[in-house]
């Protein structure tokens, strides 16, 4: 086995390896007090398996530290160095209100309080000119004034993106003062806006104590148990970095978790002949979809994280709280909902035994026939059918007047309607319409519910991968290693000399680390393109890098093209200006072939039949193992198929078929 994939979810952390085509994998509790431990017994139980490791050259690793320490506010201590006049910035943000009608709405605290936030005279206008030099006796004197508390320090000047001399005379005091872990906006986000780049600047320092503690625990423990590989850690746009990178900017990681997921989707979509797809990863705790078009799954930098913009580069992920431990409550109005509150993996729904009193989908499908007691989830957690009937009866069912199963396809129904509404939001709110697509459903509880989504968005099929349970792992062993890298331009197209924007790639290129494997690099260039006077731009890809006048008309008319996809209008007289330049350095992984995965399947499929609830009624049910499964058999719904990961469901009228790949394609 030559690499391995770690991912951390809310429920369970998964081990995942790939040896001539069979997939290995484990699945240990998650421990949301300190990841890092749950890292540590999966790879401890891995080595348990396997003594000999001494051929693991690489482990990828998903993590949802970043994403963690931001909602739960344990970031480090944090100071701001900005331009006299700028200090405000973060508290003043922008004008638009997320919920514009909800009176009682107030935004989240700035990441740097108020007395931590510090502005030193200085000025660098739009040209990269010098207004006003940078006052050293000011600087040393806010260098004094910062407390000794702070571990981390953000710096943010205005125009630093054009010109950074200011930034690195301001880290070059802070260093000799002793701080060590110093952000330069002009380092993790050399872009126009000023909001986002400070508000990036600032997550990015918050991060770096937090992460660098983690990923030292994680190669210690690795160390230890005599593993040596290298470690390679996922970013937020889908690609991997090496863990210097990540300890210098870990924003990038931000979506580490869910970016692997869907890099896992478009890799076995494409091997099943699917180039457009949505991606629906529902865990223990929450569900991310994301839009994958034309093979390559969307990537935006307009996003944020608890209400703080984030101006990196990420995979176009949407997260609800809509897991298998999300909990089913009552509101005021006395209307029944699901999430986000979530039971996590500690102490986890009712069946679980585990101490958990209050209902949530995974006790619903247990209720309902979905799951069963003589199939435990992850092939060790046992299921109380008892425990979870008579939670959802007490809290749900007897305060609304329902049965218990009344209520539990209440809560699939409500989940489900979350569900939608997320999918709508990447693919009918971005103009794509879900008709069009195929539903690729994943994690340990997307496979339960893909089926009945697919029906009520009329989508035609739905994609079950292999090993769907741990498919987010399985997916960092798919991805590449890949370096983003951005400089300003701010110029009208008409106005740009290609031969300026091959320089600033050049230079890109050259400053890409080292450690890529120079043979198997892939360059991708992109213009960020706004008509002029707008505010926000589109990514447009140019062909290569010594681009001519021909491949920046081309350009134009893609953006015409993207824009009137996007928000349905494009203005082709308009002049259009320029405002980034980008290039993603890419070092291919060795491709996975899951193929000689499926060739193994001694076994008898069917194993019976039970009564299971779906939402049409009560039906007999055909019951599967999906190990034994035929290639290029089918089956026939109603009928439910339990892995070793998840479990699948066919709902009466559907058709299933195991590809060769060892996928299951559901026709809706």
């Amino acid at each position: 086995m030559k690499r391995l994939g770690i991912d951390v979810g809310g429920t369970f952390t998964d081990v995942v390896g790939v040896e001539d085509g069979k997939i290995t994998s484990y699945k240990v509790p998650s421990t949301p007090e300190n990841p890092a431990i749950g890292v540590g017994n999966g790879l401890e139980k891995f080595t348990s398996k396997n003594p000999d490791s001494s051929g693991l050259g690489h482990i990828h690793h998903g993590t949802t530290v970043g994403t963690n320490a931001i909602l739960e506010g344990k970031t480090a201590k944090t100071a701001l160095i900005t331009t006299e006049g700028f200090r405000d910035v973060l508290e003043i943000g922008r004008q638009e209100r997320p919920k514009l009608y909800d009176l009682d709405f107030s935004r989240p605290d700035p990441l740097v309080s108020r007395r931590l936030r510090f502005a030193v005279p200085e000025r660098i206008g739009p040209e990269g000119e010098i207004i006003e030099p940078l006052d050293e006796e000011a600087l040393e004197r806010v260098v004094e004034e910062i407390p000794d508390s702070v571990e981390a320090v953000g710096v943010c000047t205005l125009f630093s993106f054009v010109n950074s001399d200011h930034e690195r005379r301001i880290k070059e005091h802070l260093v000799n003062s002793g701080f060590t872990d110093v952000t330069l906006s002009s380092e993790v986000l050399p872009e126009l806006r000023e909001y986002e780049r400070t508000s990036t600047t600032v997550i990015n320092a918050s991060l770096k104590p937090v992460f660098r503690d983690y990923l030292g625990q994680l190669e210690d423990r690795a160390e230890g148990l005599g593993i040596k590989a290298v470690w390679l850690v996922m970013q937020s746009n889908g690609g991997l970095v090496e863990p210097e990178i990540a300890k210098r900017e870990p924003v990038r990681t931000i979506l580490s978790g869910p970016a692997g997921g869907v890099k896992g989707a478009q890799f076995i979509a494409s091997s099943a002949g699917y180039e457009d797809v949505l991606t629906l990863d529902m865990g223990g705790t929450s569900a991310d979809v994301c839009l994958i078009k034309d093979g390559e799954a969307v990537v935006t930098t307009d996003w944020s994280i608890d209400g703080r913009p984030v101006g990196v580069s990420s995979l176009d992920v949407h997260t609800i709280g809509a897991g298998g431990g999300s909990i089913a409550w009552i509101d005021d109005g006395g209307a029944l909902r699901v999430g986000p509150r979530s039971a996590g993996a500690n102490p986890g729904p009712a069946c679980y035994s585990r101490g958990g009193d209050e209902p949530t989908v995974t006790d619903a499908h247990l209720v309902l026939g979905r799951l069963d007691p003589e199939f435990p989830l992850a092939d060790s957690l046992g299921l109380d059918v008892e425990a979870a009937r008579e939670v959802i009866e007490e809290k749900l069912g007897k305060p609304l007047g329902l049965t218990p199963e009344e209520a539990a396809q209440g809560i699939l129904d409500v989940a489900n309607s979350n569900m939608k509404g997320a999918l709508r939001l990447v693919s009918v709110q971005q103009g794509h319409d879900p008709r069009q697509f195929a539903l690729l459903a994943y994690g340990g509880a997307g496979p339960l519910h893909a089926a009945r989504l697919a029906e009520e968005m009329s989508i035609p099929r739905v994609i079950i991968p292999p090993a769907a349970g741990v498919l987010s792992a399985l997916g960092l062993l798919s991805s590449d290693t890949r370096q983003e890298f951005v400089s300003s331009v701010l110029k009208e197209l008409n106005a740009i000399r290609p031969e300026d924007l091959w320089d600033e790639w050049k230079q890109m290129v050259g400053a890409a680390d080292a450690s890529l494997e120079k043979e198997r690099l892939d360059y991708r260039a992109h213009l960020d393109m706004r008509y002029s006077g707008q505010s926000h731009d589109l990514r447009v890809p140019v062909p290569k890098i010594e681009v001519n006048r021909q491949d920046l008309a081309e350009a134009r008319e893609d953006f015409h093209y993207l824009h009137e996809r996007r928000y349905g209008h494009a203005r082709p007289d308009e002049p259009v200006e320029v405002v980034n330049q980008r290039l993603e350095v890419i070092g291919k992984t060795e491709d996975l072939d899951l193929r000689s995965e499926s060739g193994e399947r001694n076994g008898e499929p069917t194993i019976g039949s039970r009564q299971v609830v779906f939402a049409d009624g009560r039906e007999e049910a055909r019951i599967y193992r999906y190990e034994f499964l035929d290639l290029n058999g089918s089956v026939e719904g109603p009928a439910v198929v339990h892995s070793r990961d998840s479990t699948i469901i066919v709902n009466p009228g559907q058709k299933a078929e195991l590809n060769e790949d060892g996928a299951l394609i559901i026709e809706v």
